[in-house]
């Protein structure tokens, strides 16, 4: 009997130890791979700034031609590029930085989900001691762990493995979205900075027609009036300058915010670009999204873990096993002495054991009772209904994704062939236009109003076009956020 007792005990001690060293495993290995995805994800983005930041800085370069006499000299230009601005961006925007730590902190989480609960130690003391035959009782002490089965500690460390890995999408979707604005921003100051130069040069030709109104009013050709319509026009350019400075101080101070640096800090205008071109395949840029896009990827991720939080669900129908030692102390007594019989004058024979007050100690083993069968059902029914819903999450983000690249392609071919349409066509026939009806206006043949009219279209015209190749670029930027990667990275010509 002692002997299949003591079987029965070895085998289970044993088949406890195994299943600790496999609990204890599995989360070792789990933790370990979360924190290698976490560490090899922060290390390629510290490597790769440079690398990343040349595929998302790369703008067409500008043609090189001739500078007319009539025009403005450019002026000198800052070393900072769009390059140098997303490089600045990615290493010390807050918001990177604080997805990166969120990351980090979720990698911890996989060694908590599978740890074992903390063992529970008790003790009793009790003011009036139990009297037995082998002594007073007056204090015990107990140690018990819980285990729950294997698989449950493996699915919760599955799950808290796949909130790392949305965390670490997260975090691409900052950087990304970090880029985009950095690249809308500068794109924005570009427009704003043309703007701003070519006003000026308007200023300097208006107040030329001013000189040339006066000359024909001198010599009694034309009335008064003729000089103060191009003097309000000149009035109104000035006002016009005053909005574009404000407009680009709120510009400078956002790009500033994006890279975490005084509002104030200066930044020079933009170098010229040349326009890109928008021969893009759709489907391939569909493609390219559905692998690449950050959301679509941490909504996989997302469903991933629900699948494995409906795994856990079910395994709530497995009870949980306790395993505890007790140990009872013993307080040695005098032992019970009965009277000697009345009879023979023998005093009984008794026990002695109380005398010795050897300690007790005793194993205990229990398991749970999973018998609330709602609660567990409720438990299966939830998680199920959020892999459900993560799992319209991904349909419905899909379709957006669609949208926005599409839309953005859109825009990019719309701006493309607007820029165009300004630069080989507009501008120069409205140019034309007023350098013909100044010449007019000269000889008496024409109005001042037409000259003015003439101008005015000339200068709006010029303005548009610039700002059509900064809402080039920017499309470009939106582009490139709903795919998850750049065009230069897409194999899109630039």
């Amino acid at each position: 009997m002692t002997r299949n007792l003591f079987s029965r005990t070895y085998a289970g001690g044993l088949g406890w130890t195994v299943a600790l060293m496999v609990v204890v495993t599995v989360g070792c290995s789990l933790n370990d791979l979360g924190r290698q995805d976490v560490s090899s994800m922060i290390e390629r983005n510290m490597k790769g700034r440079s690398i990343t930041a040349g595929h998302y800085g790369r703008v067409p370069e500008a043609e090189s031609k001739p500078v007319r006499e009539d025009q403005t000299p450019q002026k000198t230009r800052s070393a900072e590029t769009l390059r140098e601005f997303i490089v600045l961006a990615l290493a010390q925007n807050p918001d990177i930085q604080s997805a990166r730590d969120r990351a980090r902190a979720k990698a911890e989480r996989i060694a908590q989900a599978t740890a074992l609960p903390d063992p529970t130690f008790n003790t009793k003391t009790l003011p009036e001691p139990v009297r037995t035959a082998e002594g007073d009782n007056f204090f015990n002490l107990s140690l018990n762990e819980k285990f729950p089965v294997p698989q449950k500690l493996d699915r919760a460390g599955r799950i808290a493995l796949e909130e790392t890995r949305i965390a670490i999408h997260q975090l691409r979707e900052t950087r990304l979205r970090v880029i985009a604005d950095v690249k809308r921003s500068y794109f924005g100051l570009y427009a704003i900075d043309k703007s701003i130069e070519i006003t000026r040069d308007n200023q300097d030709l208006l107040r030329g027609l001013i000189d040339v109104a006066r000359a024909q009013v001198a010599a009694g050709r034309r009335a008064q009036d003729d000089v103060l319509r191009a003097q309000v026009e000149l009035s109104n350019l000035e006002a016009e300058l005053i909005n574009l400075r404000q407009r680009r101080v709120t510009v400078v101070a956002r790009l500033n915010e994006l890279l975490s640096r005084d509002p104030a800090t200066f930044i020079a205008s933009p170098e010229d670009f040349d326009i890109r071109r928008a021969d893009m395949s759709i489907d391939k840029l569909f493609a390219a999204a559905i692998k690449r896009n950050p959301t679509l990827e941490r909504i996989r991720r997302q469903i991933e873990r629900d699948r494995q939080s409906v795994q856990l669900a079910k395994l709530a129908y497995w009870p949980d096993f306790t395993l505890g030692f007790d140990w009872i102390k013993m307080e040695s007594r005098d032992a019970f002495r009965p009277p000697p019989n009345p009879n023979t004058g023998v005093r009984p024979v008794t026990s002695r054991m109380s005398q010795d007050g050897s300690d007790n100690w005793a194993i205990n083993f229990g398991f749970t009772l999973p018998i609330w069968y709602d609660k567990i059902k409720a438990g299966i029914e939830e998680s199920r209904r959020n892999l459900y819903a993560s799992r319209q999450q991904y349909t419905s983000m899909r379709n957006e994704v669609y949208f926005r690249v599409q839309d953005a392609l859109e825009r990019v071919r719309a701006q493309r062939d607007l820029a165009a349409l300004f630069r080989d066509t507009i501008i120069p026939q409205a140019q034309q236009t007023y350098q013909v009806s100044q010449a007019s206006y000269m000889a008496g043949t024409n109005d001042f109003l037409y000259v003015i009219d003439n101008w005015r279209k000339w200068l709006v015209f010029t303005i548009q076009y610039y700002r059509s190749l900064g809402e080039l670029e920017r499309s470009v930027a939106d582009l490139e956020q709903a795919l998850g990667l750049s065009l230069d990275e897409a194999g899109e010509p630039q």
